[in-house]
């Protein structure tokens, strides 16, 4: 497949990848009035916030807790209105969203104010389930409004400040169409970073960094197995498992335990598709129905647990390759292990309760 030129150059540039992104689209910005009136009109009314008459836009702007979103959209007078956060595939970082939020919250200018997530289109999903899982924990839940919340409606209110996610791929096809319009010489600019989103976005390999070698990583690999272990004899111990004839799996990219709890076959897994292609989560559980020595899919238990399919987040998968349920489980953070343990057995512990109701 053709890359444009910046996407070739990438893998040699020691720069992250939402650095050089973000810092592509703000010299586009930065020449260009009109595209920078649309970028700003797009983003207002995906947040749903009034349109402010003019921003600029700065990369990397610090915060006084040390966050530093990558873009930082302000009035004529220097007021904040609008933080963006770009992502391809790193994970969201201790500030983000809460301290981004509380940032936009502190500024008293009175003016409705958002935080954009800009992502791949693949990730939109995922990344917004994690983002509305986080802000439920740590916001009382009736800050949080939504037009609809089972809707992939990817905006709400947060306390008072609008979030919402576009993707990449929005924002370049707004920008081509705006610049294409007036023959702009920026629009090869930004098929440059189109090229490059599009790299980032399908390239199956992302080039090595120093730090992909060091120790933290194949001890934190091998912790995902242990917190597995530790789950499911946890399991069998307090919930009367059993694991009679049931072998311990290492699939491509994962590691299962099976256990048989009453008249369910569940497993306790690391598993990195379900990781990169359904919630931000290593951990799952798995469960179908046990009847006699055969596992099948579990109708009855689909239907109690409804509302973890049409939540939002989403919080049920179905695995139609092995007709299962599938539903993440999501790890206490900066906590040890026996709390990292405790929480995941709690929240199977609760669908069990559910299960028997």
């Amino acid at each position: 497949m053709y890359y444009p030129l910046l996407a070739k150059l990438f893998p040699r540039i020691t720069t992250p990848a939402e650095d050089v992104a973000t810092i592509s689209l703000c010299h586009i910005l930065d020449h260009s009035k009109t595209a920078r009136d649309g970028f700003k009109s797009f983003l207002a009314n995906k947040a749903g916030i009034s349109v402010v008459s003019d921003l600029y836009f700065k990369t990397q702007s610090s915060g006084e807790n040390k966050e530093r979103p990558d873009i930082s959209g302000r009035d004529t007078d220097g007021n904040e209105i609008i933080l963006c956060e770009a992502k391809f595939w790193a994970g969201l970082t201790k500030n983000q969203p809460i301290a981004y939020l509380e940032r936009l919250r502190k500024h008293t200018h009175n003016a409705e104010k958002a935080l954009i997530f800009i992502c791949p289109n693949e990730r939109k999903e995922s990344l917004w389930g994690e983002l509305l899982r986080i802000c439920e924990q740590s916001i009382v839940e009736d800050q949080i409004e939504s037009s609809d919340k089972t809707a992939e409606t990817y905006a709400v209110m947060v306390d008072g400040i609008k979030m919402a996610i576009v993707s990449w791929r929005e924002i370049i096809n707004v920008l081509r169409e705006i610049l294409a319009s007036e023959n702009s010489p920026l629009l090869s600019d930004l098929e440059q970073l189109s090229g490059l989103c599009e790299y980032m976005d399908k390239q199956a390999f992302i080039p090595y960094k120093p730090s992909d070698f060091g120790l933290d990583i194949p001890k934190r690999v091998l912790g995902f197995y242990q917190i597995v272990d530790k789950v499911a004899d946890k399991i069998v111990y307090q919930l009367n498992g059993d694991t009679s004839g049931l072998r311990a799996a290492h699939q491509y990219a994962a590691y299962s335990r099976y256990i048989n709890v009453g008249s369910y076959g569940i497993s306790i897994r690391y598993n990195c598709e379900h990781w990169v292609e359904l919630a931000e989560t290593p951990f799952w559980l798995s469960i179908k129905k046990n009847e006699g020595n055969k596992w099948v899919f579990a109708k009855e238990a689909r239907k109690k647990l409804q509302r973890y399919e049409y939540s939002n987040p989403k919080k049920l998968f179905i695995n139609e390759k092995w007709d299962e349920l599938l539903i993440p489980l999501y790890p206490k953070v900066y906590a040890g292990e026996k709390e990292v343990v405790d929480s995941l057995f709690e929240s199977i512990k609760q669908i069990f309760s559910e299960l028997e109701e």
